[in-house]
């Protein structure tokens, strides 16, 4: 189907799909069988940064509102898509070869940024491009991507799935999700660790280029874990004890493991050109996209010596720890 055609298709149809329209959320879960028109369009209204949309057996196509919050003198943003072309490996894993989380499946859908009386091609399986992330941004306040299905093969179970983040175009204060390729400062090395979902003392033990990520992925042999945000779950993470916090980030009882130590991916954009090094570091990481995103990674012994100097100051974020 071209472009001009989607585009007329939408035109026509969107008033009729209005009246199913899905309301303000993070996440979005929907069947294309109860879809009762072949080329109809389902509006969904998404308000928050971050989340996924799972779209079971597509069919006739999506269209996403993205109204993210943001400071009231701020109107423009961005928005980046990673589609899922299969499942992500676990955050924390014992094993290197667990990273092979099974064979790349075609993506059942294309995408569509709206833009002035046009639809703007932004991912199709066939467009020649490996990368599964795409980003662009909103016109005067106003975002919306078309998701169209793909033409149905046979009774064949499908899902697109793909995971979203709409930021602010400014950034008034340091952003550790999205910060850049320079070292952190000792405020933003403070930040980082609070909020990370995953700090742990750990050192490198392969770099590897991610194309389809746009990314440099560490993989790092994690000696012990100080949080792990959502990861506590996860039975036999590390042999060393590691320590939750509860909500106030006062500390709860160490927790210990016995099993080999335990690794984990984190991404790098490509553009920053990490490359491995020697000796012991901390990992602070946060999910961005399905991935855990690096923010900071100071020397053990840095970070060491500024959890001594701060262990006496009333004014941290939280407690340090190392």
């Amino acid at each position: 189907m071209s472009e001009g055609t989607m585009f007329l298709i939408v035109l026509g149809l969107i008033c009729v799909a209005e009246a199913g329209s899905i309301g303000d959320q993070c996440d979005w879960t929907g069947s294309g069988l109860t879809v009762t028109a072949e080329r109809a369009v389902t509006p969904v209204y998404l308000r928050c940064q971050e989340g996924t949309i799972s779209w079971k057996y597509p069919r006739g196509a999506l269209r996403l509102i993205f109204k993210p919050p943001l400071p009231l003198d701020e109107r423009d943003f961005q928005v980046c898509i990673r589609v899922i072309r299969r499942p992500d490996p676990p955050d924390i894993f014992h094993a290197l070869q667990e990273n092979d989380t099974g064979t790349v499946e075609r993506f059942p859908a294309r995408l569509f940024r709206e833009g002035v009386r046009k639809l703007l091609p932004l991912y199709a399986s066939d467009d020649g491009d490996v990368r599964e992330l795409r980003c662009f941004r909103s016109k005067h306040g106003r975002a919306a991507l078309y998701v169209e299905a793909e033409p149905e093969e046979g009774t064949k179970k499908r899902m697109a799935i793909f995971k979203y983040e709409a930021k602010p175009l400014v950034r008034r204060h340091y952003d550790p999700a999205t910060a850049d390729c320079r070292p952190c400062s000792e405020s933003e090395l403070e930040l980082a660790f609070c909020t990370s979902d995953l700090v742990s003392r750990g050192v490198i033990v392969e770099t590897k280029e991610r194309q389809d990520l746009d990314t440099t992925q560490l993989t790092w042999k994690l000696t012990k874990i100080i949080r792990a945000t959502g990861m506590e779950d996860n039975n036999d993470i590390v042999d060393t004890e590691y320590y939750r916090y509860d909500v106030e980030n006062s500390i709860a009882a160490p927790v210990r493991r016995r099993r080999a130590h335990s690794h984990a991916h984190v991404q790098v954009r490509a553009a920053c050109g990490a490359a491995g090094g020697a000796g012991e570091f901390i990992i602070m990481a946060r999910r961005r996209l399905g991935r855990l995103a690096l923010t900071c990674a100071p020397r053990a012994s840095e970070w060491d010596a500024l959890v001594e100097k701060r262990r006496q100051d009333p004014t941290a974020n939280c407690l340090l720890l190392h």
